[in-house]
């Protein structure tokens, strides 16, 4: 897999990510069990990224 998609997929899965955690707090409070493990899950997402594309700045732009 090239690296250009491989960012694009990773992008994709923090977007969805991202979404699926506010639709949690919202739901079952920004304290609840389900959305502090969603929110560990996003933050082991958002770290991969920075290891693997350290130059880039596309998370600025991620919805």
């Amino acid at each position: 897999m090239n690296k250009v998609l491989y960012e694009s997929l990773m992008l994709k899965q923090i977007d969805l990510m991202k979404h699926k955690m506010i639709k949690l707090a919202k739901s079952t409070s920004i304290n609840s069990p389900e959305t502090l493990k969603c929110s560990q899950e996003l933050d082991t997402l958002l770290n991969l990224h920075m290891k693997h594309f350290p130059n880039n700045n596309k998370l600025n732009n991620v919805s």
